[in-house]
């Protein structure tokens, strides 16, 4: 489903130099690593995460990551005589309009990119992000060679998640606070997956709350997992071969005594699957404690484990955890029952 960035105007100024016609990519990369360290960006990758960053009294920086979908000319005033208007897709979907200079011209629809900007406070109650880096994503080295050491484990997919255990929601099983909660549920999945129908979609929420009760798991995180892994279409299958809501393997049903193509039984397996990962590192603090529940849930323990016990440096492994812990904090911060 796809969210406009309703309310926000996003100003997109490239600095002299770093998208030049003849620059090497380890030359951009250089000067986008050193933006990113100088102004300490959060990162979001959600319309809801970006309007959580730029609720927050202090986000000085921001740091997107999206593909390229379109680019138009600016109409005259519109975008502060800035002759570009680009439009970026995040990996929830959701549109940001980006008013760019010439610099951007090379760009091409589909290009992923990473774009560093500043907030900037503007006359009315709008944003702007004024960007001051953008960077091919291909082109930038994983976290852990960005920064030049080993960093702590889930380090390297810090976004608009904070890091403080308190502030992080607990992987535990959380109480169902109100009598409506599969009927508020039930809408999200539905805005996630238009061709549910409302019993499919009941049925979904009422086993994510009985098996999250069983295996002692949030059952926001179960949503936040399902969201990212199949968009609630219960007869997905991946190139790989997983299968339906939470993506089975088949030699992981195999291992749980599931039918992965059975919607109640594969979503029993899935939360089954993720508690055995949760447990692993229940000593933890909550964070770090998802987030390495993710990354085995994703690559499998081994990798996880082989990793020392941190998110093994795969591209994908390391999107996935951000994508799942951003949306399970979202949902927590949103107060979803």
């Amino acid at each position: 489903m796809r969210v406009p960035l309703a309310g926000l105007m996003i100003a997109v100024l490239a600095p002299c130099g770093l998208q030049a016609g003849g620059a090497e990519p380890a030359e951009e990369c250089a000067v986008y690593l050193d933006v990113r360290e100088r102004l300490a960006p959060v990162e979001v990758l959600s319309h809801r995460g970006l309007s959580l960053a730029l609720g927050r009294a202090g986000a000085q920086s921001i740091e997107l990551v999206g593909d390229i979908s379109g680019m138009a000319s600016s109409a005259a005033g519109v975008s502060g005589g800035l002759p570009r208007t680009l439009m970026m897709t995040l990996d929830d979907g959701s549109n940001v309009a980006l008013h760019a200079n010439d610099d951007v011209d090379r760009l091409r629809v589909g290009d992923r990119v990473a774009v560093i900007a500043a907030v900037a406070r503007g006359a009315t109650s709008s944003r702007r992000l004024v960007v001051e880096a953008w960077v091919l994503e291909w082109d930038l080295p994983p976290r852990e060679e960005a920064a030049g050491g080993e960093p702590d484990a889930g380090q390297e997919e810090q976004s608009g998640v904070p890091s403080e255990a308190e502030h992080f929601p607990q992987a535990a099983a959380a109480p169902i606070c109100r009598l409506d909660a599969i009927e508020v549920w039930k809408a999200w999945a539905l805005e996630h997956n238009s061709k549910l129908t409302d019993e499919q979609a009941a049925n979904i929420v009422k086993w994510v709350l009985q098996y999250a009760q069983q295996y002692d798991v949030n059952h926001k995180l179960i949503f936040a997992v399902i969201k990212w892994e199949s968009w609630f279409d219960p007869n997905c299958r991946s190139h790989a071969g997983a299968i339906g809501l939470m993506q089975l393997m088949p030699g992981t049903a195999r291992y749980l005594g599931v039918n992965a193509w059975n919607v109640q039984q594969n979503i029993d397996g899935g939360v089954h699957y993720l508690a055995e990962q949760l447990a692993t590192y229940r000593d933890r603090p909550p964070r770090e404690r998802v987030i390495l529940a993710l990354a085995c849930y994703n690559a499998g323990p081994n990798a996880v484990a082989r990793a020392g016990h941190r998110v093994p440096n795969i591209t994908e492994t390391q999107r996935y955890v951000r994508k799942v812990s951003d949306t399970f904090y979202e949902l927590h911060q949103a107060r979803m029952p």
